[in-house]
């Protein structure tokens, strides 16, 4: 992406949202549900939405966080734009909000309290909103595979104006066409999509499915070899049919 040279004044608001969903089977929900608490927990989020401000170039003032009872967690980060980006690891849960200058990012997790037929969905929203020369268009693949996640909804909006340095508006200073123009390869093999833009509008959505589904990846508490071959299949189907309804809308 080429870079532009902007005036001192910036009224560009770039926001990035996420909704991300990760399916497992559950043979025990009590422990699933103590699993996702401890994983999902405000230390976690804490560390999740560190290496998010790191990736897009964002350096940490302050943090304030918190776990409630009998579940759930919030944490705030005091941001300005200044570090260099790099890359980390993952883990996200409950409810977690970021300010940069002028700017935010906040993490909301909604755990499935009643998995159907075994199958528990567990959703977290993330947003990204920067004021600023930074683009959160930066940590797209890197939230992605952070996450781990089966289906994902990506939508990316731009309001506001800046100037470049012969005064001229700029309503926009990402050139792109689909977001899919962001994803890796890696990420493009992985995963099928769907996307619409209005480019004069500013608004750009994705939608991603995992193609193929690898069974022990969404076995909790248990393993491949702890099933007969028709289980195996028939737990295969169900998870592909439930990311294939995610991924449609369509029950």
């Amino acid at each position: 992406m080429n870079k532009i040279s902007l005036h001192g004044f910036n009224n560009l608001t770039k926001s990035l949202s996420f909704s991300l969903y990760k399916l497992d089977y559950v043979h025990e929900n009590t422990s699933y549900q103590a699993f996702i608490n401890n994983k999902f927990n405000a230390d976690n989020l804490n560390h999740l939405l560190a290496n998010i401000c790191d990736e897009i170039g964002g350096n940490i003032l302050n943090i304030a966080q918190q776990d409630y009872h009998p579940h759930g967690a919030s944490v705030t980060l005091m941001i300005s734009e200044e570090a260099e980006p790099s890359s980390s690891s993952i883990a996200p849960p409950q409810s977690y909000i970021t300010h940069l200058d002028k700017s935010h990012l906040c993490i909301h997790t909604y755990p499935d309290d009643s998995p159907q037929a075994n199958i528990a969905i567990f959703r977290a929203d993330i947003e990204l909103s920067t004021c600023g020369v930074i683009s959160p268009l930066t940590v797209i693949n890197y939230v992605i595979e952070a996450f781990n996640a089966d289906v994902i909804d990506i939508d990316y909006r731009v309001r506001g104006m800046t100037r470049n340095k012969q005064g001229q508006k700029l309503y926009n200073i990402d050139s792109i066409n689909q977001l899919s123009e962001c994803l890796s390869a890696d990420i493009v093999k992985k995963f099928s999509f769907t996307e619409h833009a209005s480019i004069q509008r500013n608004l750009f959505h994705t939608r991603l499915a995992r193609k193929k589904v690898v069974l022990d990846h969404h076995l909790f508490g248990m393993t491949q070899n702890d099933l007969a071959e028709q289980q195996q299949v028939n737990i295969q189907n169900l998870i592909a049919t439930e990311i294939e309804q995610l991924f449609t809308n369509n029950n």
